[in-house]
Parts: structure tokens; sequence; C-alpha cells
């Protein structure tokens, strides 16, 4: 049995080295396009009110291009948008000022993906080389406030482990014995799933303690398993706490969660994917 599960880990240790560059190149590419961005257009996106006796609500709908980073030149360039389908999602009259919406698309595919983030927050996108994505925001008055979201988009398969045994504790033994050991277990100030079954299940919701800088980290995470592997999504923002915006931090969250991601848009000349 030991010597099996020694042949396990030999063979995931190249895929968690690949792993940990994948992760760095996706770091890299969130900072190094900051200076590239690439919004196309600023509109607006209209949403139901939370409020049935109120009016629907407008918030800013900005669309950005996704940076490749890698891109042969030979890949076909998309340089249209796809169409936002009608808002399902509703928000509060409060958040009309608070919120801003993005439209995330990759020149190489059709589609793209939309979230939620805070007002004058700026967006940084870009796709790794094994197809992972995400985006980052960041607060221009405030660099160190800021907001990562991450997909393996059923890529990286020791990332998506390492995330689950991370993100979902019950989940570190199986990790361990996939081969990748969760050996620095993050300290929640809080955390609960969402329900006891489905895809509420494998959906979290998290505080971290904050940090010496006062900042603190809160988020949500997602996975699921299929017959391409494992797909694991991680929403988090860091704020201060000098003026913290709570009720913010939980329509962003509750997007996500209802959602178990981004809201994907379908490519409007082929099928829809996720």
């Amino acid at each position: 049995m030991k010597s099996k599960r020694r042949l396990v880990r030999r063979g995931w240790i190249l895929a968690s080295i690949l792993c940990v560059v994948m992760a760095i190149v996706l770091l890299i590419g969130y900072k190094g396009f900051t200076n590239n961005e690439a919004p196309l257009s600023q509109n607006v996106l209209k949403f139901p009110s939370s409020d049935p006796n109120n009016e629907p609500v407008l918030i800013p709908l900005h669309t950005t291009l996704a940076q490749l980073s890698i891109d042969s030149g030979e890949e076909t360039v998309n340089t249209e948008a796809p169409p936002i389908p009608e808002m399902t999602f509703a928000l509060s009259q409060k958040m009309k000022n608070q919120v801003e919406a993005t439209l995330v698309y990759r020149p190489d595919m059709g589609g793209g993906y939309l979230l939620l983030a805070p007002a004058g927050w700026q967006a940084t996108a870009v796709v790794g080389a094994n197809g992972s994505y995400g985006v980052t925001f960041q607060d221009p008055n405030n660099p160190e406030q800021n907001m990562n979201y991450s997909d393996n988009a059923w890529g990286c398969v020791g990332c998506a482990i390492t995330g689950i045994g991370t993100y979902f504790p019950n989940k570190a033994e199986w990790a361990d014995e996939m081969g990748f050991t969760i050996y620095n277990p993050l300290k929640f100030s809080e955390r609960h799933t969402l329900g006891p079954a489905g895809a509420e299940a494998r959906t979290v919701r998290y505080t971290l303690p904050v940090d010496t800088d006062g900042y603190q980290a809160e988020g949500a995470a997602y996975y699921d398993k299929g017959e391409w592997g494992y797909l694991f999504r991680n929403i988090e923002m860091h704020q201060s706490q000098t003026a913290p915006q709570q009720e913010v931090v939980e329509t962003l969250m509750k997007f996500f969660t209802d959602h178990q991601g981004p809201l994907f848009i379908a490519d409007p000349n082929g099928d829809k994917s996720d």
C-alpha cells in the first residue's frame, strides 16, 4: 500500500511543479498586463431590484479583453464582445453607485463571463498557458485593496485538487491521498458551505483573519468533478478594515455563489461552454 502511494506521489510530482509554474505565470499576467489594460467599452446594465416596488437598478458595464499569456499569433482573433442576456440577479438600490459589472472575453474564442466588482476598481484579465484564467480588480486609490477571481477551467488537475483540499478542509485527506498534501492549511475566522448536498455542498463562503496591515480577505470557492477531471473556482476580496464595505462584499459574493462562479456568456456563434 505504501509502495502504491509513493508511486501516486511520484506520478503527481511533475503536475505539481507545472501547477506552481502556471500559478506564477497567471500572477505575473495579472500584474504585468496592468498597464496594457484594454477596456473596450462602457455602458449600463439593468438588474431587477431586490425590492419589487422599486425601479430596476442600472449600473455601469465595462467590457474588457483578456490577455493571453501565450499567443502564437495564429489563433482566430475575436474582436466582438458577446451580447449579454437579461439579468435575473436582484440588486438593492443601495448598490446603484457602489458596484459595477465587467464583461471579460477572450480574443481566441467567443463568449465570455461577467462579474460584479466595487465601483471604480479597474480590471485586468489574463488567460494562463494551461487554459486557466482569471481577472483582478484593483482600487486605483489603494492597490492593496483588490479582488481576484481564478478558474482552472478543468485544466491543471493538481491546482484544482490543492484548491479543494485547502478551502474544503474535509477534503484535505483526499487531497493528500491524491498526492497533494495541504502543508499550510488556512486558518478561517469564519467558514460555511451553502448547503448539505449538490452544488451547495461544493460551494463555500469564508473569511480569513485580519492581517498585520489591517486588511482582511473574504471570499467564496466552488468545485466540481466531471469527465474532464476537476474544476475549481475561487473569488477573494482583500479590503482595508478602516473602511469596510460589507454590504458590497456580500453582494459580490452572492453573485458568485448564485452562479457557482461568474455568469458565463454564451458564444453567439457556437455552443455555450464553461
